[in-house]
């Protein structure tokens, strides 16, 4: 497990002292400029609004990250030019993590540097993630991407199953709710629209098995036995990038099926 100071300062911010406690809201990382969804442990400045990731913490080290064989150095930030992120595809707008391998430039958020590479649940569902696999992603099913897609995966690994979640897919879902479910919040804490205008994503209730399409028969339990086993992972993966709770049954079976 890595330590962390209680305390340090940064260059980039000048109210001295930034301290590591647990956030009290939701924030915008000031280093990576990304979201975070997760009340966890974070630098945090005690006279402006100022939030650091522990992953966005500047370092003059350069780190080895085994899954692209590369020594990443820390950058603080694109200084105008326009790039993305390996791991999740989206465009790096803070600092980040850069090196080369193969004679190719990477490009990371620090959170996603230092993703987990394995993750084993205790029901013995293992979770590898890779660059690049052959696994079909349960969201997008390896379609409608362009030909510059970036994206690592969590792969499934078990029964021979041949199945992932990318981790674009899953970030771009989490994130576009969680800004719905904000909005929805703030609708109904300033009494504009109240419940009624809220997002049927924003806002969910979980259903039967008649109403996910799934009959009473051998088929059926099949088709639920998959769905569960389909959002036990995706849940996992999204504690991964997250460090959420379990998301709803019902939402993530909505982002399953509608590929289908």
């Amino acid at each position: 497990m890595e330590l962390h100071q209680k305390e340090i300062s940064i260059d980039s911010h000048n109210h001295g002292l930034l301290k590591l406690k647990l956030a009290q809201k939701l924030y915008n990382c000031g280093g990576c400029k990304e979201p975070e969804y997760d009340l966890q442990e974070c630098y945090q400045c005690l006279e402006c609004d100022f939030h650091l990731h522990k992953e966005c913490v500047p370092s003059p080290y350069p780190f080895y990250l085994g899954l692209i064989s590369c020594d990443l150095t820390f950058q603080p930030d694109p200084r105008g030019n326009i790039i993305a992120c390996d791991a999740c595809g989206k465009h790096v707008r803070g600092s980040f993590y850069q090196g080369l391998s193969h004679g190719k430039s990477r490009y990371l958020h620090p959170c996603c540097a230092k993703l987990p590479f394995k993750r084993t649940d205790n029901g013995g569902v293992v979770l590898d993630l890779k660059e690049k696999t052959s696994s079909i992603c349960l969201i997008c099913g390896n379609q409608g991407h362009s030909r510059d897609f970036k994206s690592w995966a969590y792969v499934l690994r078990s029964g021979g199953a041949n199945y992932c979640y990318h981790v674009s897919c899953v970030k771009g879902k989490v994130e576009t709710w969680k800004t719905m479910e904000e909005d929805s919040n703030q609708r109904r804490r300033y009494g504009s629209g109240g419940g009624a205008g809220t997002s049927s994503e924003a806002q969910v209730t979980e259903p039967s098995q008649r109403q996910l399409g799934i009959v009473k028969s051998s088929r059926g339990e099949k088709v639920l036995d998959f769905l569960d086993m389909a959002v036990e992972i995706f849940n996992i993966v999204v504690s991964l990038l997250f460090g959420l709770p379990p998301l709803p049954f019902s939402l993530v079976v909505k982002w399953l099926r509608r590929n289908k």
